[in-house]
């Protein structure tokens, strides 16, 4: 609702002349006053002061006419009523002919203006708190991711899956019907959803920033590789197996994490894939798929002129980390790596190539489930494989509990602490030799790289930290066996194989082996 503001008076014209009887000061003092009351039984109170019936010494009515008496309107100021016109009237209280024209039809022959009604009837219909209840319960039973770009920026959670507000509502009002008890209205559900509760239905593809209209206008520079460079991009993501029955939407289903890195100059990716029984999503696992790309990269050249250049975006639990780092440390130390070089992008421009493709994953998938939902993990797997059509096929690595490594652990005999600076800083390069040397700067805008000396890592020796020689460190693994399911999670897988919504054959060839 717009401000009220005080209306303009009315023109010389007038046969009362208001503009002469009441000062603009006075105006504004009226105005004031009146909607300070806060109280619309005061207000109709001040207006039927202010109103008088016209009794006119003689009148001619038109036959069969409807026309009811006429009103004169004035202001009392200092004891003295000042007649004025409807007009001055109105725009003094910033008012129109509704107030008015109930405060009429309201007026008894008393004088007395009755009083305001609505919401006094006692006929109101009150949702029980059974009610409101049951609609929590029925939006807290359903599964919901949290944001993987934005977690630290807001709270928000995603229900995955193509349904609606309304869908949720058909479905509650189906699971109140099969309880027996009466459901409360859509615009009830919707109420409590959206003020109770942060859950939106699609997760945000693509992030702004403030630098945006600054980039707009700048001059886009290309990077080209040298042939002993080797530029990537690196993103994790987490999908879960798709079934189409309805009440499924309801049910925890088995999720499947993966890795990717994309060679920008050769047209090459490696996807590394695991379920949630297999290993976690956090710094280890992601450093250990990082290792295993390195370790296969190096074996491909005969120098030690190798350079790699990682880009990537701020997640500090997966890649912008002491563990990570620690990781590159050893890579330099034992393989042939000249230097590392990880690159963060800037917060609101973490698009990269990856993004296509899981986007080319992504047309597969629902082109495969056409056909029929997906089951298991080695189902997308095979997706994944034949998903490119042109251009090199996705190099996919199915990645087994036992081949995770404790990077950790590495990180503790190293001695630990090199990942920040006195002042809490991270790095951003890393370069290796008999001494390794820590280049590291948190702006893009730094002309130079400022430096952290690294303790040697060729045997030796230190009072504050172990004595270590990478080279003959063996490392050790993550995981002794598969990792076991939540309860709830176990319960709705096996709730949908005795409901034969997967197939008993695969409880046979896989979920066995990972309900018990």
């Amino acid at each position: 609702m717009p401000k009220k503001e005080l209306g303009p008076p009315c023109g010389s014209k007038c046969r009362l002349k208001c503009s002469e009887r009441i000062t603009q000061e006075e105006r504004e003092h009226i105005f004031d006053e009146y909607w300070q009351m806060g109280d619309l039984t005061r207000q109709r109170d001040f207006i039927s002061k202010c109103i008088t019936v016209i009794k006119p010494k003689y009148q001619y009515k038109v036959h069969n006419s409807n026309r009811g008496p006429k009103h004169a309107f004035s202001f009392e100021i200092n004891d003295c009523k000042r007649r004025i016109c409807k007009f001055f009237f109105k725009n003094t209280l910033s008012i129109n002919n509704r107030p008015i024209a109930t405060v009429i039809a309201k007026k008894n022959e008393r004088g007395f203006v009755e009083e305001e009604k609505r919401g006094k009837h006692g006929k109101q219909n009150k949702l029980s708190s059974d009610t409101i209840q049951r609609i929590r319960d029925h939006i807290d039973s359903i599964p919901r991711i949290e944001s993987h770009y934005l977690r630290q920026q807001t709270t928000c959670e995603y229900i995955d899956g193509g349904k609606n507000l309304t869908d949720l509502y058909t479905d509650y009002q189906k699971d109140c019907m099969d309880s027996g008890v009466e459901p409360a209205k859509i615009h009830t559900y919707r109420k409590v959803f959206n003020e109770e509760y942060n859950i939106s239905f699609y997760v945000p593809k693509k992030d702004q920033c403030e630098l945006c209209t600054i980039f707009k206008t700048l001059q886009m520079i290309k990077l080209w590789s040298k042939t002993i460079t080797s530029l990537l991009v690196m993103t994790f993501r987490q999908c879960c197996l798709s079934l189409k029955a309805t009440f499924l939407h309801y049910k925890c289903k088995l999720n499947v994490c993966n890795f990717t890195i994309t060679e920008l100059s050769n047209d090459y990716c490696d996807y590394f894939v695991w379920s949630e029984v297999e290993a976690l999503r956090r710094a280890n696992e992601i450093a250990t798929c990082v290792l295993k790309y390195l370790t296969k990269r190096a074996t491909e050249v005969n120098d030690n002129n190798l350079q790699i250049v990682f880009y990537s975006d701020n997640c500090c639990g997966q890649q912008k980390n002491q563990f990570m780092f620690c990781m590159y440390v050893y890579t330099i130390t034992v393989l042939k790596i000249k230097s590392i070089t990880h690159k963060y992008l800037i917060t609101g421009h973490t698009q990269n190539e990856n993004d296509s493709v899981h986007s080319v994953i992504e047309k597969a998938v629902k082109k495969c489930l056409r056909s029929g939902p997906i089951y298991t993990p080695d189902q997308y797997v095979a997706i994944i494989r034949t998903a490119r059509k042109k251009g090199n096929a996705y190099k996919v690595k199915e990645m087994c509990h036992s081949d995770f490594i404790d990077i950790k652990n590495l990180t503790e005999a190293c001695g630990g602490g090199f990942s920040k600076n006195t002042q809490g800083e991270t790095f951003e390069k890393h370069e290796g030799s008999d001494q390794v040397n820590i280049y590291y700067k948190t702006s893009y805008t730094d002309a130079d790289f400022k430096e952290i000396q690294f303790y040697k890592l060729f045997n030796r020796s230190s009072r504050t930290r172990p004595n270590t020689n990478l080279q003959n460190y063996q490392l050790k693994p993550l995981y002794q066996s598969r990792l076991q399911l939540s309860e709830r999670k176990k319960k709705d897988l096996k709730s949908s194989l005795d409901n034969n919504v997967i197939p008993q054959s695969y409880a046979l060839s896989y979920y066995n082996n990972i309900l018990h």
